[in-house]
């Protein structure tokens, strides 16, 4: 009879649980809902936000602080270098405190007393495998030191992106300039209508307003303020990999041959060590005890084991991680083939556009000197070079894409690389 009353107990409390479990989800998903909602509804519009003008310096502080890519990068960092420091740490003793009651249910309405509570407060220790020790902690400084890299790489990338941003509104502003130079006869055609214009605003906005991580003003990057690339400054490099690039083919194959690595350690005994006691500190029924780590009831254990790998599956392993090294130094090789070759392509790419814009220059001072005969003459020459000029930016327009690729490459002139205390 007993039995089937605790059994009904449970029931009922389990459906209560249950019961209560569902209103509880119910009433977060409301509130997360409402809180979304109004959140939703307090987002300005960007035709509503205010216009505020940075520098290109107030703009890379703003975006290291803020973009979320490099915040991902940085939270890669802080996360290889705890791992880093758990190798240390596992080796710092456990505490831990373990308390229980037991009563039945008719002494439950009884007053309790320190007898009805049975505690244990215990230390542990715990040491890793020593054969795998050196190998943890060279592995955790491989990834510490990768995610460094990479968010030195996450911020080139966003450089990149917030230069393409405002060079190519600078550009389009002088396109606009030059249209409005424009006679008023007829004779010269609108390079954007008005909504052409306000798109190119807008996504202009956004796209700065998602690099830097701000979106609380239309943020206009003074275009003055930025450094200029200097095909010069970059010429002798192409001939070598850039540091950051190298080392991302370097640590390519040393991931492959840390695996390898890590699957030959089987081959090793492994010994483990551990440091035993009762509990530090235990109370039942009013009764004390413990050990309070005296030496006679402290035990240090030593193990050694070593298996014999009878079904080749440890040789196995390794054999394939040696044929996914040999692979990844081929591809290794392959990609650095590959990564040359659009080097060149962007050298040739950009001694065409210089050789090209010293052409037109030379063109435009021809045109500009030579002597017009009559006023429709110099009505002409004055479109001639009106269209030269269009045709300029519009050939610069194209030639950022080859600026970005360089700064990607090579990193941003002036630019001091972000720390990571």
């Amino acid at each position: 009879m007993m039995a089937r009353v605790k059994a009904m107990a449970c029931a009922a409390l389990a459906a209560a649980a249950a019961a209560l479990a569902g209103c509880s989800l119910s009433k977060h998903i409301q509130r997360a809902s409402d809180k979304t909602e109004a959140q939703y509804a307090a987002i300005t519009t960007w035709d509503k936000l205010p216009v505020r003008t940075i520098s290109w310096n107030q703009a890379i502080a703003m975006m290291r602080t803020s973009n979320t890519e490099i915040m991902s990068a940085r939270n890669n960092i802080t996360h290889a270098d705890r791992e880093t420091l758990r190798v240390y740490t596992d080796l710092i003793p456990t505490a831990s405190y373990y308390a229980y009651m037991t009563k039945s249910l008719e002494d439950l309405a009884h007053q309790w007393n320190g007898s009805d509570l049975t505690n244990n407060f215990n230390v542990n220790f715990f040491l890793p495998t020593l054969t795998q020790l050196p190998y943890r902690v060279y592995a955790n400084k491989v990834s510490a030191f990768a995610a460094v890299k990479a968010m030195e790489g996450a911020e080139r990338e966003a450089v990149s992106k917030l230069y393409q941003a405002v060079r190519k509104r600078e550009l389009a502003m002088k396109l606009r300039e030059l249209d409005s130079q424009a006679p008023a006869d007829g004779t010269a055609t609108a390079t954007q209508t008005s909504a052409e214009q306000t798109k190119q605003d807008l996504d202009y906005h956004q796209s700065v307003a998602r690099l830097l991580g701000n979106a609380e003003a239309r943020w206009n990057i003074l275009p003055e303020t930025m450094p200029r690339l200097n095909w010069n400054d970059y010429r002798h490099r192409l001939a070598r990999l850039d540091q950051l690039v190298l080392l991302k083919f370097v640590l390519d194959l040393e991931r492959a041959r840390m695996e390898q690595y890590s699957i030959a350690l089987n081959y090793l005994p492994t010994i483990n060590t551990s440091l035993y006691s009762p509990s530090l500190f235990s109370s039942s029924g009013g009764t004390y005890s413990g050990a309070f780590l005296s030496s006679k009831d402290t035990r240090l254990n030593l193990s050694i084991s070593y298996t014999i790998d009878t079904r080749l599956s440890i040789w196995n392993r390794y054999s394939d991680s040696k044929e996914r090294y040999a692979l990844a130094k081929k591809k290794v090789e392959a990609d650095m083939r590959e990564h040359k070759s659009k080097i060149e392509a962007l050298r040739s790419s950009v001694d065409e556009y210089e050789h090209w814009k010293s052409y037109m220059a030379k063109r435009m001072d021809f045109v500009r000197s030579s002597p017009a005969e009559s006023a429709e003459a110099a009505l002409e020459r004055n479109k001639t070079i009106l269209d030269m000029k269009r045709e300029l930016i519009k050939q610069e327009q194209e030639a950022v894409e080859t600026e970005c690729a360089i700064i990607v490459e090579y990193g941003m002139p002036g630019l001091t690389p972000m720390k990571f205390d």
